[in-house]
């Protein structure tokens, strides 16, 4: 039977004004809120997190930020785990510690260039874009993987689509080969002891002697190439970006493709990706 609306009027007197300041801090939920079922309080907890690392502005533990937000531990480590999968998050598996993805910054690029290194990286994905008309991609690493964390998807009729958020093995890709790359092979095999004792297929274990022998080409050359690892008939080419102040973790662009074109057009992707980070993040 519908409710008159003076009737609600009369209900909403009787239960009291309710106002909705703004908490004392962002996991303080308790107070002059309305009752959320779980699926609108998971969504609220989402914002509190990163309103967390916005107000500390480091990385920090699963259990730092529960004890912080007052939130049960087992629902903040699963929550964060899941930020994580969709590349909004970044876990370091040595310090066990989060820290937000560029792709925060990357959501609201569009409102204010400013917050997002003055623009410069989405510049330079964008003359790359112009140029070459393949999927430009930049990538992080996320734990064991390399993660995309921004695309600009081609412009070609016959092109690659590659989501946001997507994972790329961090031993058997361009990007992640890149990424491994900057560090010294010490740590290389390190990750891929963790890589390899997380795969159960067999056919899937990295070759520890195979993947240093790439990196050292890798290296010598500029720039990481792969063909058809991944996705069958497409690859892509990955560079390592420069240090930059404003990001807190190594950035890989990648120029992505179909193989054909990735085949001939190499070395010429190369070249206009180290001419344009050169000309874009040059302090």
């Amino acid at each position: 039977m519908p409710v008159a609306k003076k009737d609600l009027a009369k209900a909403g007197a009787a239960a009291g004004a309710r106002t909705f300041d703004r908490p004392d801090f962002p996991g303080d939920t308790s107070r002059d809120l309305p009752k959320m079922d779980n699926a609108v309080k998971s969504a609220r907890r989402v914002f509190d997190v990163l309103e967390f690392f916005e107000e500390h502005q480091r990385a920090a533990s699963a259990i730092e930020v529960a004890a912080a937000l007052k939130f049960p531990q087992s629902s903040t480590s699963a929550l964060m785990r899941t930020m994580t999968a969709f590349g909004y998050l970044h876990y370091d598996t040595s310090r066990r510690t989060y820290i937000p993805t560029p792709r925060i910054s990357m959501l609201g690029h569009w409102l204010s260039p400013a917050l997002f290194t003055k623009g410069r990286l989405v510049n330079l994905m964008e003359e790359l874009s112009a140029r070459t008309g393949e999927t430009i991609m930049l990538a992080v690493r996320n734990g064991l993987s390399a993660q995309y964390v921004h695309i600009i998807q081609a412009k070609l009729p016959m092109r690659l689509y590659v989501k946001a958020g997507t994972l790329r093995p961090l031993a058997r890709s361009a990007s992640g080969y890149a990424l491994l790359s900057a560090y010294p092979d010490k740590e290389v095999r390190r990750l891929v002891r963790l890589i390899n004792a997380n795969e159960t297929r067999p056919d899937r274990q990295v070759d520890i002697k195979a993947l240093l022998l790439e990196l050292k080409k890798v290296r010598a050359r500029g720039h990481a190439f792969s063909l058809g690892l991944v996705t069958p008939g497409a690859g892509a080419v990955a560079m390592n970006l420069p240090p930059i102040a404003e990001s807190n973790e190594p950035l890989v662009l990648c120029v992505a493709g179909l193989n054909d074109a990735l085949v001939t057009q190499e070395t010429e992707f190369a070249d206009l990706m180290r001419k344009a980070i050169e000309f874009h993040l040059a302090d």
